[in-house]
């Protein structure tokens, strides 16, 4: 299994795709960061603070989709028939692919992470009305929200290796998070808490505890989503001519 996740992890970090979303997710998260420093005089208490730095969260949206082009680019451009003439168990397949995208997905939220809360700290530690969370709060968020984007990456991966087309993949994908989730959030008390928005914000602390599960609640359910979709993935390619 090791020496399967590793190709898998070759694969991921030697195509453009990788290091564009990568690139864009750190990218889109200190944007975000810099021109709220910069344009928001409001920043004083910790729970505005909190919430700058859970910025980095926005990262595991990208991710979400980087995880959806790996799984279902292997059958985009045919190289799973290689990829199952290697590794026939199907699951076994499928897991290598959702645990790299996992990987790739911690390594964007860590960078995320870490340059928003280098660039955040100083500066927000210059003004003396600011006042500033603790380093375990920081720590929380900031594990949070690498954790989130590389669970993101990895029912990405699950769920394009399920739909097998990268276009129509991505679009479920934006569709659940922007159209289906807050529509269900609206119409069913306390369901909002076991989408993939609400798990997502549980985990990136985007949000108070009172409104969200916690976060390793949020994590647990995140992974029986992953798994799932990992399962149905495999069984389903099972039973396809590849």
């Amino acid at each position: 299994m090791t020496r399967v996740v590793s190709a898998e992890l070759l694969k991921l970090r030697t195509t453009r795709t990788f290091w564009w979303l990568a690139c864009s997710a750190v990218g889109l998260v200190l944007l975000i960061v810099v021109l709220t420093l910069w344009l928001d005089d409001q920043l004083n208490s910790a729970t505005d603070v909190r919430s700058l730095l859970s910025t980095a969260g926005i990262s595991g949206l990208l991710t979400l989709v980087l995880g959806v082009v790996v799984g279902a680019g292997e059958y985009r451009h045919g190289t799973i028939a290689s990829t199952l003439l290697v590794t026939p168990q199907r699951l076994r397949a499928v897991s290598a692919t959702v645990i790299a995208c996992f990987a790739g997905g911690l390594a964007i939220g860590v960078m995320a992470g870490g340059l928003a809360a280098l660039i955040a700290l100083p500066w927000l530690s210059a003004k003396d009305a600011v006042i500033v969370p603790s380093t375990g709060e920081t720590l929380e968020i900031f594990v949070g929200g690498a954790l989130y984007a590389a669970l993101a990456a990895a029912l990405g991966a699950a769920l394009g290796a399920l739909l097998r087309n990268q276009v129509a993949a991505v679009v479920i994908v934006l569709v659940l998070i922007f159209v289906v989730d807050p529509t269900l959030a609206a119409l069913v008390e306390d369901i909002g808490q076991f989408t993939l928005t609400g798990l997502g914000i549980a985990m990136s602390g985007g949000a108070d505890d009172t409104d969200v599960l916690p976060r390793g609640v949020a994590a647990v359910i995140w992974l029986l989503y992953t798994a799932l979709l990992a399962t149905l993935a495999a069984i389903v390619t099972a039973r396809r001519d590849i």
